[in-house]
């Protein structure tokens, strides 16, 4: 038990940072700045980026931005979730020019040893840079591709951490150490802050999957117990009303004229369904028409092709020849070029003469031509006709096509009618069936149903039972191994809890949601619901207790850090002091990642008078980017406001 005592966790903090390219700062192609010991403040007017800062710090880290609202069942699955939001959260952050040169580069120390990373903004599993400071050697990764730079980032992580995985720092980054504008409470989230204990309490670093697995298993099963069970009772009330049909309740006079009513409703929808048959049919018909008369014309036009160039083929009349006629319309000719009026009238009168005009011969007029007109006239009629069918068929097809439509949509209607009518009058029509073997065999089969619903239904529950007994046992671990730490882990969040409300309050442990979780207690009443305290209370109590897992993990050589998007908006008076109190407390030992507003509250004055020891040190995100109209002409303030609080945290002379 000693060794379980002494688990640890090692987390990266960053020591250096330089952002490039990030659109929404307007001012700056490069952010670039060391971080020391303490805390660093993000300060900034309203709705600048500091939010979007922080979210970039657990890019780089992590390489994902975190999603809000985010159901959590597994680590594994929280992860895989969020991986597609990250894309999404940046867009509009980041011009479409700008996305692909847009770096985030970060140097973090882990442990004794130190990492320098750098990172693209649409690459979340690449890194662009890797150089790992171990054990005074140093290796770039220059020649590894950006995928495998990534692996070996995530490998060490783990390794160093002492985490089960990279899923796990994701979880624990998102969920632990860091509490941004999601608002996210652990005290409110059993399934998460049971994860929570499992990673920094637990017996074992894998015990974590183990149980998460489990409890989906359980989860699983339960809810097939309970649709199975939903499926056995409607099938049960079913067998019911069809048993009172077959113990022959008496029809009344209202069942038989539904029943009337059905069978005209059957016989009307049959009616137009056979409409519809007969419809497609006669569709049918004309397109076999349509083809048949396609193939007759192109046989016709073949038969007419061959007639007129057979007529071609045959002793032309010399008036028709293309050389005759060109000659006389051109008084030219066409054989040896002489032109005038002469070579026209030479060639008109041995055409009249029946003679040809080059040679001087007879010519004889071609007895077949009235046969071979005749013939032409008769193809031409008859391709007429198939010409006048296939459009008389194509037009008839149209038309029935929009019939059938019609047709089609009262059928669709009658019969949705006729399933809506067999729905709501399911007993009657049972009842009025002349099938009594019909009934019997319809009991068998929902009885058979049921059976085999049942038996599946059992068998669920014996694995749900069998599942629950083993979550129950992780979960007796758990508790065993809290108990045993609970005197280390109490005290840390007791101290700071007790810091910012002023009163006397505990965290116990208990199960709820079937989960094994924290309660508060404040005056020694739990408060289980979040209405039961204040927003302000609520915020900074979850708060306190990440720092006491991050106090409970640490070593002190390696202090887990905090990255807080300071809810100040949610303080009154009475707490602005204490919040810093509370901060700077925790920032003696660990770093601490702050945003807040500029403005007249005393948070900032409280942190900057409290860190005197520890250290504060102040970004001017203001500079970074525009300000609005409004914010401009308060520039100066701001610089002056910050440059006070600057000075207040500055150690007092001796």
């Amino acid at each position: 038990m000693a060794e379980l005592s002494s688990r640890k966790l090692c987390f990266p903090i960053i020591s250096k940072v330089r952002l490039s390219h990030f659109s929404l700062y307007t001012l700056v192609n490069s952010i670039e700045f060391s971080i020391p010991e303490g805390i660093l403040c993000i300060a900034g007017a309203n709705g600048l980026g500091k939010s979007t800062f922080l979210q970039v710090l657990n890019y780089g880290l992590t390489g994902v931005a975190f999603k809000p609202n985010q159901k959590f069942i597994s680590v594994d699955d929280y992860c895989r979730d969020i991986m597609g939001f990250t894309e999404d959260y940046f867009h509009g952050r980041i011009s479409p020019e700008d996305k692909d040169i847009c770096e985030i580069e970060l140097e973090l120390l882990i442990g004794g040893d130190r990492i320098v990373l750098r990172r693209g903004f649409v690459e979340s599993t690449e890194l662009r840079a890797l150089e790992i400071h171990s054990n005074g050697t140093t290796a770039k990764y220059e020649e590894a591709s950006p995928e495998e730079r990534h692996n070996v980032y995530e490998t060490f992580v783990v390794q160093k951490s002492g985490l089960s995985s990279f899923n796990e720092f994701i979880f624990v980054q998102s969920f632990v150490l860091t509490f941004d504008e999601r608002r996210h409470l652990l005290f409110w989230d059993p399934k998460v802050l049971e994860t929570c204990l499992l990673i920094f309490v637990g017996v074992d670093k894998d015990e974590r999957a183990q149980v998460e697995r489990l409890r989906r298993q359980m989860e699983r099963a339960e809810s097939r117990v309970r649709n199975l069970v939903y499926d056995i009772k409607q099938t049960k009330d079913r067998l019911a009303d069809l048993e009172a049909i077959v113990k022959g309740r008496k029809t009344s006079k209202k069942d038989e004229r539904t029943y009337t009513e059905y069978e005209a409703l059957k016989e009307r929808a049959e009616g137009v369904s056979n409409e519809v048959i007969t419809i497609d049919t006669k569709i049918l018909d004309a397109r076999l028409s349509i083809a048949d008369s396609s193939a007759k014309l192109a046989s016709l036009r073949t038969s007419y092709k061959a007639e007129f160039e057979a007529r071609l083929n045959a002793r032309r009349a010399a008036a028709n020849h293309p050389l005759v006629k060109s000659s006389i319309l051109e008084e030219k000719c066409g054989v040896c070029g002489s032109q005038g009026e002469a070579v026209a009238q030479h060639i008109k009168s041995a055409l009249e003469d029946n003679k040809c005009p080059l040679c001087g011969s007879e010519q004889k007029q071609n007895q077949n031509s009235a046969k071979f007109v005749e013939r032409l006239k008769e193809l031409d009629s008859l391709l007429a006709h198939e010409r006048k069918n296939i459009d008389s068929k194509t037009l008839e097809i149209t038309q029935l096509e929009t019939s059938k439509n019609k047709r089609t949509a009262e059928r669709d209607e009658l019969l949705e009618e006729l399933r809506d009518f067999e729905s709501d009058h399911a007993e009657v029509l049972a009842d009025t069936s002349d099938s009594v073997g019909g009934l019997d065999n319809l009991r068998r089969v929902y009885k058979e149903n049921i059976a085999t619903v049942s038996a599946e239904r059992d068998k669920q529950r014996k694995l749900s039972k069998q599942l629950a007994a083993q979550y129950k046992e992780a979960q007796k671990r758990l508790e065993q191994r809290f108990l045993d730490v609970r005197d280390r882990f109490v005290p840390s969040f007791n101290e700071l809890a007790h810091l910012f409300l002023g009163v006397e309050l505990d965290i116990v442990l208990e199960g709820r949601d079937k989960s094994l979780t924290l309660a508060l207690e404040v005056k020694r009443t739990r408060r289980r619901a979040s209405h039961e305290l204040s927003e302000s209370q609520r915020f900074f109590i979850d708060i306190a207790l990440r720092m006491a897992f991050a106090e409970f993990s640490s070593t002190s050589a390696a202090k887990a850090p905090l990255y807080v998007d300071t809810p100040e908006g949610s303080l009154d008076l009475a707490y602005e002091d204490q919040a810093g109190k509370m901060l700077a407390k925790f920032a003696k030992d660990h770093r601490v990642f702050m945003t807040a507003n500029i403005n007249t509250s005393q948070l900032l004055r409280s942190v900057a008078i409290n860190s005197r020891n520890s250290g504060l040190s102040i970004q001017r995100l203001y500079r970074w980017t525009e300000l609005s109209e409004v914010q401009e002409p308060q520039e100066k303030k701001f610089d002056a406001t910050l440059s006070q609080i600057e000075q207040l945290a500055k150690p007092a002379k001796k």
